[in-house]
């Protein structure tokens, strides 16, 4: 029996540490000053990060005052950047913006009946994953028949990793790395029991049948944390329930969203998180310098932090100037706020809208971390073990952007980071949303009708 399951996910936090635990930093220095500064502090090198004009490292300290170290290396002047590496996950929902079940789930039970098995590009999938309510309001279908795009990048994913077995995705992606692990595996199973990989894998059907399904109680999945199954096969989960770490299947969703816009794009994975949402600052950082020297034309990340870093917002520098669209989830503390990566310059923040075209109550909103909105309700992707399932957050918002700048890509081939996003601004316009909802058919028909692109400027 396949699974649908519903995960209600946030963007991811940093968890900095106190700083007297400190013991690792990131240090950003030229070559030619690197061992001078590790030995008059005392660092080592625990790993090289990026090998540029500018170095960045990973260094762990001897000193037992890793507040003065850091404020010492913070004044050198032969230092470009010196930070504290911090742990990342992300974290449990929490307060009155959290999404529930009852808000989202009815669009998704009613996507159920009539589905059947479709070709997509290749693959065989059920027909509720492309005849949904988030592509109809973007008019996705529309789009590909009025233009024929259909995605021509490459997109790397920083997440949790993917399922790379899985049908719908095995023909598109690339070779990607393993930054949480330091290897090339980056499936999500490495987490995951014998037991529970067999429990996902042992069913040959690819739809879920409604007859042995359930929407489970509201007060038995909200205390469970953002991943946790609302629409599950019974004999399945009580299996899976305590078996799966909680971020579970978040990387191969968000590859699937962006496959589901943009079918021909090439998906490169990045692991950076486990799959119980833990991660790092350093790895988060290495995989953005990977994606921009290995070919990415666009970087799609799902999550945030309120705190500004001066090492990421290097290597997102680094990858703007090498003309690769970077996308961000905007956050889901459901305020008007600042978020980082969203809120650098030159990245496109991407909100939450309700199937109803309002702002989600989760999403973070203003000018200053929403660019564009795309929906992010109950929106139905591939899952590992070739399933199928649904998920709230401005995470899953993220890609539909990622996917639809990678059909900007096709028809543009050299457009800069904000070409793409003048193409994509013909919008629907939601109150404190940045440009608004992403239309896709009003977007691509103005482009392909224009050799020019959009003449909007971008925000």
């Amino acid at each position: 029996m396949r699974v649908l399951r519903s995960l209600l996910i946030t963007g991811l936090l940093w968890m900095a540490l106190p700083a007297a635990a400190q013991s690792t930093f990131i240090l950003t220095v030229s070559p030619t000053n690197t061992q001078p500064v590790l030995n008059q502090y005392g660092l080592s090198i625990v790993k090289e990060l990026y090998d540029g004009p500018n170095c960045v490292y990973l260094v762990g300290s001897a000193s037992a005052d890793a507040n003065e170290t850091e404020v010492e290396v913070e004044n050198d002047v032969r230092v470009a950047g010196f930070e504290p590496d911090q742990s990342a996950r992300l974290p449990e929902l929490n307060g009155a913006t959290q999404p529930t079940l009852n808000q989202s789930t009815s669009t998704v039970l009613e996507s159920l009946p009539g589905r059947s098995l479709v070709n997509f590009f290749g693959s065989t999938v059920p027909s509720n994953y492309l005849a949904q309510p988030a592509t109809a309001i973007i008019r996705l279908a529309d789009a590909r028949n009025a233009t024929g795009l259909t995605g021509s990048a490459t997109v790397a994913i920083i997440d949790t990793g993917v399922d790379p077995n899985h049908a719908a995705l095995a023909g598109v992606l690339l070779p990607g790395y393993n930054f949480a692990d330091e290897s090339t595996n980056v499936s999500e199973f490495q987490d995951l029991s014998s037991s529970t990989i067999a429990t996902l894998q042992q069913s040959t059907s690819t739809v879920l049948e409604q007859s042995t399904s359930t929407v489970l109680e509201a007060q038995n999945v909200i205390p469970m944390g953002p991943a946790v199954a609302a629409i599950l096969d019974q004999s399945t989960s009580t299996v899976l329930e305590g078996n799966t770490p909680q971020d579970f299947g978040h990387g191969t969703m968000v590859a699937g969203i962006v496959h589901l816009i943009a079918p021909t794009a090439n998906i490169m994975p990045l692991r950076a998180f486990h799959t119980d949402g833990s991660s790092s600052l350093s790895s988060i950082i290495r995989a953005i310098y990977y994606a921009a020297d290995h070919g990415a034309n666009v970087i799609s990340m799902s999550f945030s932090t309120a705190q500004p870093s001066p090492g990421l917002q290097s290597a997102v520098q680094y990858a703007l100037k090498k003309n690769i669209t970077v996308v961000a989830a905007a956050g889901n503390d459901g305020v008007k706020t600042l978020v980082f990566p969203a809120s650098f310059g030159g990245v496109d923040g991407i909100g939450s809208t309700t199937n109803s075209d309002q702002r989600s109550v989760f999403s973070n909103f203003g000018s200053g971390v929403v660019a564009f909105a795309a929906p992010g309700e109950g929106v139905i992707s591939t899952y590992p073990g070739g399933l199928y399932a649904a998920g709230w957050g401005t995470s899953f918002s993220a890609p539909m952007f990622a996917g639809s700048a990678a059909l900007v890509l096709q028809a543009r081939p050299n457009a800069k980071p904000g070409d793409v996003g003048n193409a994509l601004s013909k919008t629907k316009q939601i109150g404190d949303m940045g440009y608004g909802r992403i239309d896709l058919l009003q977007s691509l028909t103005t482009l392909v009708g224009n050799s020019n692109g959009a003449s909007a400027s971008h925000p």
